[in-house]
């Protein structure tokens, strides 16, 4: 089955930014973007906010904005909206599922907006099924060509099929080396790799290095397209953990970065 790539959308210049890469991602992957338009708004200072109508008339003119920019970009891209009045987390986390995966926005460089409030974009990474892309405002071609390379983390937990799958296919995609970042025990990192005759036309570097893994990662990002990092699934309990190295990464590479579900 092939699934739509999703997107959550609530008018601010970050969403309009994570549409955009979206749908991009949407078309490498030959499938439909699905845009999650939540109705639900945030507390803010009733004294100076406009009405509820005002302010959902302004989220719907930004969401005409960004389908008009999608078919002027990617006339070819099948664009279907879903308005939903569920609770953020919930809507999100239900878009999740059903997808190739869930993109979201962000100012980046440790300023969340939007999605990426704390309340909602961490519960929403924690507890997704499906691996959840952030993107750090508007686009900007990485590397001195515009196409750096996918990088992807491993760490000191296994097993690393789902985060390496997903690497592996977005280089595929974008025609794109693979740089694999790996910490810990070297030779389990290795016996880790998958068959790698499944992507024949992926150029794949590996580098061990010494040190903070998350530091590494931000600096192997810096040219990158897209950065690659996992988390433990299926976490006990309801507090939200994403682990330090994910969170890190999320607060401080300026590319987009995948969180994928693993073990």
């Amino acid at each position: 089955m092939v699934r739509p790539v999703s997107v959550g959308f609530d008018g601010s210049a970050e969403s309009l930014a994570a549409a955009a890469w979206a749908g991009r991602e949407a078309v490498l992957r030959g499938t439909s973007l699905h845009i999650v338009h939540a109705l639900e708004w945030r507390a803010s200072n009733l004294q100076f906010s406009p009405g509820a109508s005002a302010q959902r008339e302004w989220a719907e003119s930004r969401l005409d904005v960004a389908r008009e920019e999608l078919a002027v970009t990617r006339p070819e891209l099948v664009v279907e909206v879903d308005r939903v009045s569920d609770p953020p987390v919930k809507a999100l986390v239900d878009a999740a599922r059903e997808s190739e995966f869930l993109v979201l926005g962000s100012r980046g460089l440790g300023v969340l907006q939007g999605f990426l409030l704390g309340s909602v974009s961490l519960p929403v990474i924690a507890r997704a099924s499906r691996p959840v892309v952030v993107v750090h405002g508007p686009e900007e071609p990485s590397g001195p060509s515009g196409a750096g390379p996918v990088v992807v983390g491993l760490g000191h937990d296994g097993p690393y099929g789902p985060l390496l799958d997903f690497a592996f296919a977005a280089a595929a995609v974008r025609g794109a080396d693979l740089h694999i970042v790996r910490a810990g025990d070297a030779g389990a990192a290795a016996e880790a790799l998958p068959d790698r005759s499944g992507w024949p036309s992926v150029e794949v570097h590996e580098w061990l290095p010494a040190g903070p893994a998350a530091q590494h990662l931000v600096e192997a990002a810096g040219e990158a397209c897209l950065l690659v990092v996992g988390r433990r699934g299926h976490r006990p309990g309801p507090a939200v953990r994403i682990g330090p190295v994910a969170h890190a990464v999320l607060h401080h590479a300026r590319c987009p970065v995948a969180v994928v579900p693993h073990g």
